[in-house]
């Protein structure tokens, strides 16, 4: 009878602690509602003074989140492009010749970084986009590099203007090598410095057996870390004196060096005007490839140094190479182009070396027709072919559909993360496809307008360039 009597206390027990709990999660607060009201509030407790306080604490956090957007996005992103001259001005983004996919740990990192605001309107939804491009604009070739195809296709004709590009007695070709850390990064299964070593071999291979070339290389001492940049930021050497080509020679110098420092653009730079000192601008036409695949590391100007470059006795043309460089390195080699009064090409791979080197070959193969008496006219290349109008437009097209791929991974990225809400994913690509449309229909118009010149001199293929974008770039496009 005892252990009856046990059993129904427990039984009792048991069943009033059920009953609590039963209670409790019937009496819990709901969790707090969509329009922002802190959690339990009934509408007699909203006209109390407690919860005011509550309330308008609520209101700075999403000022706070869009203050927060807002500084993701850069005054160089002023806009969603349009024109023409909105998609070759603005300025590269972050991840900038780069894929979604093959960055994707650090794109999301980033990505991460996005806050998340309740019911964004539209401008916040523009302010979304913003940020987006911030990240992921792509170069689009300026029309400016019209002209410099124009007169690198016309080398030697009795039009140019520009001295520069006139035949001399001389033909000169150096090279200055990027042998900083980073080229030895793998791009298509092999480094960036196996692959430019293979396309320098080439070229100069190419070269008419007259033409002299040289090979300087920067940055290959040390190593990346602090303690050795002092070391590494003094190194450039002249690896290959200018010369004929020398098979063996040229050879024996790509095997002295590898990857391994800092990146002393401007030292280099500096280094290359004495390479050719005794070759002045008169009589010598000198050519000066800068390869580089990053900005300068070393706390020199480059830009200052390749105005002095441009100003002095030897008048060189100048090339910068920019290897697989991001946005921040596209915009400072840009600039030293600019400031050398030569031209920027933006590379991703060996193939892309190769054809810009066999620029300079076509080139110096005219040069060589001349040098022999042979007939210009007969030799040189029609405007039209070496402008390659085709390959422009398509690489216009390929760089819109490679930043719309990216912009749209990001976007799935966001909503992944829930950071965006379904309504602002659809609208964020919808601004998407119709910037993809807008670059696509300019790449179209800009094709167009390059057909127009085939069968134009140089001069009035220059003046119907100047024409056509002097409005609206606000610059007189001058050789």
């Amino acid at each position: 009878m005892k252990r009856i009597k046990q059993v129904w206390l427990a039984f009792l027990i048991t069943s009033l602690f059920a009953l609590h709990a039963c209670s409790s999660e019937t009496e819990a607060p709901a969790p707090p509602a969509a329009t922002g009201e802190p959690a339990g509030t009934t509408d007699t407790d909203k006209g109390n003074e407690p919860a005011q306080p509550e309330q308008a604490a609520a209101e700075p956090d999403k000022e706070e989140q869009l203050a927060a957007l807002k500084a993701l996005v850069p005054d160089s992103v002023p806009k969603i492009p349009e024109s023409t001259e909105e998609f070759y001005t603005l300025a590269p983004g972050r991840f900038s010749g780069m894929l979604y996919a093959d960055n994707k740990e650090e794109i999301e990192q980033v990505l991460r970084q996005f806050p998340l605001i309740d019911q964004p309107d539209q401008e916040a939804i523009d302010l979304y986009y913003r940020a987006l491009l911030a990240l992921f604009a792509e170069d689009y070739p300026d029309p400016q590099e019209l002209i410099d195809q124009i007169k690198l296709a016309s080398f030697g004709s009795p039009e140019m203007d520009d001295p520069r590009f006139r035949f001399k007695e001389q033909y000169n070709v150096e090279i200055l090598l990027d042998a900083s850390g980073s080229m030895a990064a793998e791009v298509n299964g092999k480094t960036k410095m196996e692959a430019a070593k293979e396309a320098i071999r080439a070229f100069a291979e190419s070269l008419p057996e007259k033409a002299n070339v040289a090979l300087r290389v920067y940055g290959h001492k040390g190593s990346g870390k602090d303690s050795d940049k002092a070391l590494s930021c003094a190194s450039s050497e002249l690896v290959y004196q200018l010369q004929h080509y020398q098979a063996q020679g040229l050879s024996d110098a790509l095997e002295k060096f590898k990857p391994a420092g800092w990146t002393p653009i401007a030292l280099a730079l500096q280094q290359a005007q004495n390479d050719l000192g005794r070759f002045k601008g008169e009589n010598s036409t000198n050519i000066i490839y800068l390869v580089s695949d990053g900005i300068e590391t070393c706390g020199g100007n480059p830009v200052e140094v390749a105005k002095q470059l441009a100003s002095s006795d030897i008048t060189p043309i100048v090339n910068v190479v920019g290897f697989g460089v991001d946005g921040e390195g596209q915009k400072q080699l840009k600039e030293v182009a600019h400031a050398a009064g030569g031209r920027y090409v933006h590379i991703q791979d060996q193939s892309e070396l190769e054809k810009e080197f066999n620029r300079a070959k076509e080139a110096a193969n005219r040069w060589k027709a001349w040098k022999s008496d042979a007939s210009y006219q007969a030799n040189s290349t029609h405007i039209s072919q070496s402008l390659d109008i085709l390959e422009f437009a398509l690489d216009w097209k390929a760089i819109a559909r490679d930043e719309s791929y990216n912009i749209n991974s990001a976007i799935i990225a966001l909503d992944y993360f829930h950071i965006l809400p379904d309504s602002v994913t659809d609208e964020l690509k919808k601004r998407k496809d119709r910037q993809l449309h807008t670059a696509l229909q300019r790449a179209e118009e800009l094709e167009q307008f390059l057909d127009s010149l085939n069968d134009k001199s140089y001069k009035e293929a220059r003046e119907a360039i100047d024409k056509q974008f002097q409005a609206n770039v606000g610059r007189t496009n001058k050789p």
